[in-house]
Order: structure tokens, then sequence, then C-alpha cells
């Protein structure tokens, strides 16, 4: 990058302290945008939510689960650095059905194995899959931190930080009609720029997706205890 160029970039970002992650935006795939009726209730630069109705869903069904994941996750991503990638895929499905099932459980939910009456199905699967500059820390926002924070990136030495962004889905079990829908972008652990990452890394951007999964579905269920 010409220093020009460098040096107003730098200049931005000590006045707005922008982040370096993937927006929401501009990285969801235009197929996760839901094709039915629903109202956006929630968008931030990390999530975007739609329901169809105001109603919460606890006016029509218990606080009662069906999880249905695909049989594995699959990353569908041009970057050659997860080419080998794919076959830890079930190994993070397991762990992120691991970490749902303690969320929901821990929460008051009860799980079921089949669709069942009054109960919701819960669809959850990897949208994308991304990695960008790790986000500046509390001194490169001094200007000449920024300078040689990004230097690093340039050539090659800067580590990058891994980007999962989930879809899930909130179903009637029996009818299948689609209740809700949502889009969250969550964090994985840095990585050097030029290593591909490993199962682990992906840990903590599974663990917080299946939290906030479960968050949205307690305001849904706030008046309800245990089922």
């Amino acid at each position: 990058m010409p220093l020009k160029k460098l040096s107003i970039f730098l200049f931005s970002m000590s006045l707005f302290g922008c982040s370096m992650a993937p927006s929401i935006d501009t990285a969801m795939p235009s197929e996760t945008q839901p094709k039915t009726a629903l109202q956006v209730i929630e968008h931030s630069d990390t999530s975007v939510a739609w329901k169809k109705s105001s109603e919460a869903l606890s006016q029509n069904h218990n606080k009662t689960v069906f999880i249905n994941l695909p049989k594995t996750f699959s990353f569908d991503s041009k970057d050659p650095r997860f080419a080998k990638f794919a076959g830890d895929a079930t190994k993070l499905r397991q762990r992120f059905r691991s970490q749902l099932e303690q969320q929901l459980t821990t929460a008051g939910y009860r799980l079921v194995s089949k669709p069942t009456s009054g109960a919701l199905s819960l669809n959850v699967s990897v949208a994308d899959i991304e990695r960008a500059p790790r986000d500046p820390n509390v001194t490169e926002y001094i200007p000449i931190g920024m300078l040689v924070g990004l230097s690093l990136h340039a050539t090659g030495i800067r580590d990058e930080t891994l980007y999962l962004f989930f879809q899930s889905e909130i179903r009637d079990s029996l009818t299948g009609e689609t209740l809700a829908r949502a889009v969250d972008r969550t964090t994985g652990k840095n990585v050097e720029q030029d290593k591909g990452p490993v199962v682990e890394d992906l840990y903590p951007a599974m663990d917080s997706a299946a939290q906030l999964i479960r968050e949205r579905l307690d305001r849904e269920f706030q008046n309800k205890g245990s089922a």
C-alpha cells in the first residue's frame, strides 16, 4: 500500500477505532436472507435477525427444542488456507452440538429427539468462514503503533483472526413453518497469516454461537420456567 494511502487509513482508524472484522452486511451470503415474509427485529455489525410475528414464541410453543443440525458442517471458502480444513467439519459439528445442548438444558429447555407437538425445531448451519487482520490492540491506536502493526501485516508477519457466520432458523417442528431466522458472526482464535487453522481455533466461535442462539431463545420465553 502506498505510504500516502496508508497514512490516510491510519488516521481514519485513529479517529473512529475501526475494526478489521468483516461486516455481516457485506459477508452474509444472499441465500441466507429470508425469502418469506419475516420482519427484521435485530440488526448490528455482528447479527441480523428476522421474525414472522411480533408475538413471543412462547405464545404457541413450549420450551421444547428439537435440534436439527446438518450431517456435517461445510466450509465453502475460496481461501486455499482452508483447503484441508473440511476433514475436521464433523468434529466441529460434534463440538457445536455439545455446546448447544449444554446451553439449552442449563437454561431449562427440554430437548427431544424428533419433531413433537408444541416443540420448536432449531436448524443451524455455517454460512461462511473468513479471516481478517487481527484488530489493533490499545497501543496500535497510537499512530506510530498502527503504522508498525499494519506494516507487519503487509509483510506477512501479523496474525489474523478467524470469523464464522452462523445461520440459525426456528421452525414449528411439525409443520416446518419458519418462525424466525438469524445470522451471527462469531470470533475464533488468531492464526498466523500464512497458516491454515486447526479445528481448535474455531472452538471459541462455536461456543459463542451456541450462547447467542440460547440467549435469543431466552428472550422469547422470558416468563416461562423450565420445561
